[in-house]
């Protein structure tokens, strides 16, 4: 049973009425949303789950709308249709009405006014409610899911949005969950995610107020600051509802709805080596070759006639915002690409289009082309974030685009672009996400149509238009650290929570590592992860020191063929049991040597069978398979 997007059925004298299609017919209980002067008022799930809405503003640091400020009424010869408008004080009147098969807030100003959020909101029933989804900002921010609690003070969810940066992405998600949220647990579910992001971030909050009722809140903003003169409007983001009673019919709907570039370009999971988790910054042309010749010693067996592709990550590079190659390359990009091509290697590129450090000439000759107040401190110093507005800016990176493609390198790996989201004085004002869609749409087009686009530490709602595919957690291995079993758990807890992006974009889980000290359940588990997401597989280890009876543990037909699926698996209930208060982090479960991460251990894989995975030390035995400590095995087709 599947739920679909809300199908506009009929106007009637009290409001607009709505019918879902899909699980409500199935299930003989149609979903149901009506807009009256008394808000959005959604059905599903048989009568266990009930929504019903307001339009609400943020200004000067207090919530205005949704009958704080007076009755709402439909407002019927709207230009958008017919909308329901609330009194937002001195504001002016916040409106909410449906944008196809969407909604959107958006706010009429009556006088000068500095918007700081919309949002929609009010009182929800799910029936046997007991968690909710909390999702990071971007690619490596902690993800899971999280039990029903207490609803975040207006204070904690301020602090929260504005958290950015390393800050962001070891939160502990009681706050909210960006860009999508799920709440149920029990025979009702709601499912709601942002569609858009043209000009403000998205997100959701849900908890218990201290009568124990649930309330939902649907945002955009909370860190922007938009100046609306007297009669101006301000059009908040666009977002998906869905009700219904089964959860991954509800989030893959939400996946499927989303914008997304791989609607009319999908490009193919790709197989091949990146130099990152065992080289690092030291990555020289020398090591890239032997490299390449070792994945296809490994891999060339599983690519059905493909080139591989061969990633030079970090490390080529003058400086991050001077690229240009250093001296570990001598014959440059340009003639490694060739001399792989000439192999039958496909090549690609790491950079960081949107930062710019102190060592680079820009930095030195250009500061005006840096976006003012806005920087991000890496491990090897201060960066600053390249200001897109600034039209030589814009040709800079244009051109830096054009001239890696030009070397050969038909697969951009796009890093820290969440840099390019930050609030910050500007040569053109806007906002951090509408200048972030404006170098993400210039990227595009400075790469063309055939090049391929992985975006690393993004928000995913807002890149998937431009690339092809997305990073869905968190790096897999640390250059300060030893491998560890507790890193592939983390991007399993990421990707439980986030594979309805999966529908727009492929997931990229990072790559499987086989080198020690890794026992063999562990890389077997890391490699399963890599197969659930389905975006495709890169090997990262130093193939040249890498001995010879690591492979099996993580290559075998199935698996990597799971992993060039193009779709990821889905965990069977996106709400395991025994479900934490918080989010742990991979740096608590890499200093403890032990997992606290809580998330699905059953999985539907993308041909239909079942996997189980062991987050206990020892062997366990599940649905009568015995599977490994820290391992995973295929279960019986059906669930007991």
């Amino acid at each position: 049973m599947r739920t679909c997007v809300w199908c506009l059925v009929a106007g009637v004298w009290s409001g607009i009425s709505l019918l879902g299609c899909g699980q409500g017919e199935e299930s003989g209980c149609p979903q149901r949303a009506e807009l009256t002067d008394q808000g959005l008022a959604l059905n599903g799930a048989c009568g266990r789950a009930e929504l019903r809405l307001l339009p609400a503003v943020r200004v000067r640091g207090l919530w205005h709308g949704a009958g704080r400020d007076g009755g709402c009424a439909l407002v019927r010869d709207s230009p958008a249709g017919v909308e329901l408008g609330c009194p937002a004080g001195e504001a002016g009147q916040v409106r909410l009405g449906a944008e196809g098969q969407a909604w959107r807030v958006r706010l009429l100003a009556a006088r000068e006014t500095v918007v700081e959020a919309l949002a929609l909101e009010g009182p929800a029933r799910i029936e046997g409610a007991r968690g909710m989804l909390s999702n990071g900002f971007q690619s490596w921010s902690q993800s899971g899911a999280l039990a029903l609690g207490p609803l975040a003070t207006d204070e904690e969810l301020l602090s929260a949005l504005a958290e950015q940066g390393d800050a962001e992405t070891l939160r502990g998600g009681q706050e909210l969950s960006w860009w999508l949220g799920h709440v149920g647990g029990g025979r009702a579910h709601l499912a709601a995610g942002a569609l858009s992001a043209a000009r403000l971030r998205s997100w959701v909050q849900a908890g218990l107020d201290p009568q124990g009722a649930l309330f939902v809140r649907l945002g955009s903003g909370g860190v922007e600051r938009v100046a609306l003169a007297a009669g101006e409007q301000l059009e908040g983001e666009r977002w998906h509802l869905g009700l219904g009673e089964e959860p991954t019919g509800l989030l893959a709907d939400y996946g499927r709805a989303l914008p997304a570039r791989r609607r009319t370009v999908a490009a193919a999971p790709e197989l091949g080596w990146n130099s990152w988790y065992e080289l690092w910054g030291g990555v020289d042309a020398e090591a890239v070759r032997a490299n390449a010749a070792a994945a296809r010693l490994a891999l060339a067996g599983y690519a059905g006639g493909a080139p591989l592709r061969v990633v030079v990550d970090d490390g080529w590079q003058v400086a991050w915002g001077q690229w240009e190659p250093n001296a570990k390359f001598p014959e440059g990009l340009s003639g490694l690409a060739d001399e792989l091509r000439g192999q039958g290697f496909s090549m690609g590129v790491w950079f960081a289009p949107l930062l710019v450090d102190e060592e680079s000439r820009v930095f030195r000759e250009h500061p005006d082309w840096l976006v003012g107040g806005a920087t991000f401190q890496h491990g090897h110093g201060l960066t600053h974030v390249l200001d897109v507005t600034h039209p030589d800016a814009a040709a800079f990176l244009a051109d830096s685009v054009r001239r890696l493609v030009g070397w050969g390198c038909t697969f951009l790996k796009i890093d820290f672009l969440f840099a390019g989201t930050y609030e910050g004085t500007r040569h053109e004002p806007m906002t951090g996400m509408a200048a972030f869609a404006r170098a993400l749409a210039l990227i595009r087009e400075a790469a063309g149509e055939e090049v391929l686009i992985l975006a690393v530490g993004a928000p995913p709602v807002p890149v998937a238009p431009f690339v092809d595919a997305w990073r869905s957690g968190g790096d897999i291995a640390w250059q300060a650290a030893a491998p560890a079993w507790t890193m592939a758990v983390n991007q399993a807890r990421s990707l439980a929570a986030r594979w309805p992006f999966c529908e727009a974009v492929l997931c990229d889980p990072d790559p499987p590592i086989l080198r020690a000290p890794l026992e063999p359940a562990e890389v077997g588990f890391g490699a399963w992860v890599v197969a659930l997401a389905g975006g495709g597989l890169f090997l990262s280890d130093d193939l040249r020191a890498l001995p010879a009876e690591r492979y099996a543990l993580g290559l075998d037909a199935d698996r990597v063929g799971l992993a060039l699926r193009g779709a990821a698996a889905r965990p069977e209930d996106p709400l395991p049991e025994g479900l934490p208060t918080r989010l742990s982090t991979a740096v608590e479960d890499l200093m403890l040597q032990e997992n606290s991460h809580a998330l699905p251990t059953r999985w539907r894989l993308q041909d239909g069978r079942r996997l189980g995975l062991n987050l206990e030390d020892e062997a366990r035995v599940l649905e009568g398979v015995s599977v490994p400590g820290r391992g995973a095995a295929l279960l019986p087709s059906a669930p007991p």
